[in-house]
C-alpha cells in the first residue's frame, strides 16, 4: 500500500477537491441524541435562541447515565456545556478556525469497573452523514486533515482492572457502505477507523476484527496509527493529521472480502464513504480530553 500521509500534498489540489465534511464551523448547532444504545433519536440540541437551522452534526452519548438534553447558547462558536461525566467546549480562534474539545470522566458513569466485554460503556461522539461522495473507484485521492492535541488523560486502575477490558480511545470513524440499490448487498457496510489515541499504547496498533458491540457481525478495520503519520500524543502539543486515506479504504474492502464480509458485492463501485463519527469510547475508568480543529475530508475525482 502506498501511503501519502504527512507529506503536505493537499495545497496544490484544494481548488478541485470536493469537501465532504459539512458545517465545519458548527454554525448550524449540534443535535443531541438519546443515550439509549444505538438510538438515533434526537432529544434536544445546542443552538442559539433564534436559530432556525437544522443541525448537520449530532452528538451521540450512548450508555451515558448523565445525558445532555437541550441547551441555548449565546454564541454558537464559543460555549462550554458540561456535567460531571462529560463536556464539550467549542471556541473560535484568532485565525477563524473553530476548535472542539470533547472530554469524559467515566468515574461518574460506573459504580465499579466493567467485568466482561458484553457490558456497555459510555460514548461521546460527534457525527454526521456524508453526502455527495463519489464511489470508491471514482476517487483518486481522499485527503483527511485535522489538527488535534491531548489536553488531559488519567487512568484509574481500580480492583479488577484489565487492559483488555478497560481503556479510553479517541477515533475518527467512517462507514464504507454499499449504496447500490440494485445490489443484493445494498445497505451493508464496514467500519473504517483512524485511531488517534488509546490510553493503553504510545501509539494505537492495527486492529482488524468482528464488531461484537452495537453492529454485531460487521468488520472493524483499523490500521495502526503510525500508518497515518500520527505520532505519540503529548499533553498540550498540537499535531496535524494529513493523509490520503483512499488506499486504506480500498484495502479495508479487499480485506473484508477475504475474511468473508460484504459477500453480496465485491464491486468497488457499489461502495461510498457514507458516515462519520469522531470522539470517545470509554470502557474503563478514565478522565480524558482531546481538542481538534480544521477537520476536513477532500476527495478528488479521477
Amino acid at each position: 500500500m502506498v501511503s501519502l500521509c504527512g507529506i503536505g500534498i493537499a495545497g496544490a489540489l484544494d481548488n478541485n477537491g470536493i469537501e465532504l465534511i459539512r458545517d465545519r464551523q458548527f454554525l448550524n448547532g449540534i443535535g443531541i441524541q438519546s443515550p439509549t444504545p444505538g438510538s438515533r433519536n434526537i432529544i434536544g440540541k445546542i443552538s442559539t435562541e433564534n436559530s432556525k437551522s437544522e443541525p448537520i452534526w449530532n452528538l451521540a452519548q450512548w450508555n451515558s447515565k448523565m445525558p445532555f438534553t437541550n441547551y441555548v447558547v449565546k454564541d454558537i462558536n464559543n460555549f462550554c456545556i458540561s456535567n460531571s461525566a462529560k463536556w464539550i467546549n467549542v471556541k473560535k480562534g484568532d485565525d477563524g478556525s473553530v476548535s472542539v474539545a470533547l472530554g469524559v470522566d467515566s468515574r461518574f458513569e460506573y459504580k465499579t469497573l466493567r467485568k466482561k466485554s458484553s457490558e456497555p460503556w459510555p460514548h461521546l461522539l460527534l457525527q454526521q452523514q456524508i453526502v455527495g461522495s463519489p464511489s470508491i473507484p471514482e476517487i483518486s485521492k481522499a485527503l483527511l486533515n485535522m489538527d488535534f492535541r491531548l489536553l488531559e488523560t488519567q487512568t484509574f486502575k481500580d480492583e479488577g482492572y484489565s487492559p483488555s477490558l478497560h481503556t479510553a480511545h479517541f477515533q475518527i470513524v467512517f462507514t464504507i457502505n454499499n449504496v447500490n440499490k440494485k445490489s443484493p448487498g445494498y445497505g451493508d457496510f464496514l467500519w473504517f477507523v483512524i485511531p488517534i489515541y488509546d490510553v493503553r499504547y504510545e501509539l494505537p496498533p492495527e486492529y482488524i476484527a468482528r464488531d461484537f458491540a452495537e453492529t454485531r457481525g460487521k468488520l472493524i478495520y483499523t490500521p495502526a496509527a503510525a500508518a497515518f503519520g500520527i505520532k505519540p500524543l503529548k499533553i498540550g502539543e498540537w499535531q496535524t493529521l494529513n493523509c490520503d486515506i483512499r488506499p486504506f479504504i480500498e484495502s479495508s474492502l479487499k480485506t473484508a472480502w477475504k475474511r468473508g464480509y460484504l459477500q453480496d458485492s465485491k464491486d468497488l463501485s457499489d461502495y461510498k464513504i457514507s458516515h462519520l463519527n469522531l470522539g470517545w469510547e470509554v470502557p474503563g475508568m478514565n478522565r480524558v480530553n482531546i481538542e481538534f480543529r480544521n477537520l476536513s475530508l477532500k476527495v478528488y475525482k479521477n
